[in-house]
């Protein structure tokens, strides 16, 4: 029976059977061998290891990235739009309001990629407040989206996951070096901040009326 195939099986087991510090080497050669190819996965599973449990934020450039995370993003705007839209229909000509929402959208990394090695699943919160203005037929909009990306890191979620180098690691074995203090779970998260202006126009019937949204990100402020 090959090592892959023994790993394979140990993931459907409650615990490894294998002593601690053999398990905490396990981790510690893979953060080692980690460094140069996925960098940031080697850097969470170090910061697991240290046993500190003090939550990490990670750059939102690197997450942003990652097409999963922008797919999130654009289906939260979607949603901000569609809502802004009914709610510009409904407003009197001189009258202004206020929307405020939020909405979140799940996130699963691909295979393969760094931040499944990071995060396999988790969940980006976007928390909305907007103006909106009419004047005659046309409503104008402008407002924050305040987004709020997080996950905690653990190892109680599946059964194993494919590590490069090490072939299949049992989740078990993160959970026995938590129950040992070993290393201990903590909280990944990363914040940015998008701006919105946007024009909603009433359209004469049967057509329908027209909105025009757009999205600005705001730069970090350096520190």
């Amino acid at each position: 029976m090959t090592m892959l195939l023994r790993g394979f099986i140990r993931g459907f087991r409650s615990r490894t059977g294998r002593p601690v510090p053999e398990l905490a080497a396990l981790f510690r050669s893979i953060v080692t061998q980690s460094r140069d190819t996925y960098p940031m996965a080697a850097d969470v599973l170090d910061h697991f290891m240290d046993g500190a449990g003090a939550s990490r934020t990670l750059s939102r450039r690197w997450l942003r990235s990652f097409k999963v995370i922008k797919k999130a993003e654009r289906k939260n705007h979607r949603r901000f739009e569609k809502q802004l839209a009914r709610e510009a229909r409904l407003l009197d000509d001189g009258a202004s309001t206020w929307l405020r929402d939020h909405w979140d959208a799940a996130i699963n990394a691909f295979i393969g990629t760094e931040l499944f090695y990071v995060s396999r699943m988790s969940l980006l919160r976007s928390q909305g407040s907007f103006v909106l203005t009419r004047a005659g037929a046309e409503v104008q909009v402008s407002g924050t989206v305040r987004h709020h990306w997080f996950d905690p890191y653990d190892w109680d979620r599946g059964r194993w996951v494919f590590i490069p180098r090490h072939g299949f690691v049992p989740i078990s074995v993160g959970r026995e070096l938590v129950e040992s203090d070993e290393a201990r779970n903590f909280l990944m998260e990363s914040r940015h901040v998008q701006t919105l202006t946007g024009t909603c126009r009433d359209g004469r019937w049967p057509r329908r009326g027209r909105a025009r949204f757009e999205w600005s990100l705001v730069k970090a402020a350096r520190t």
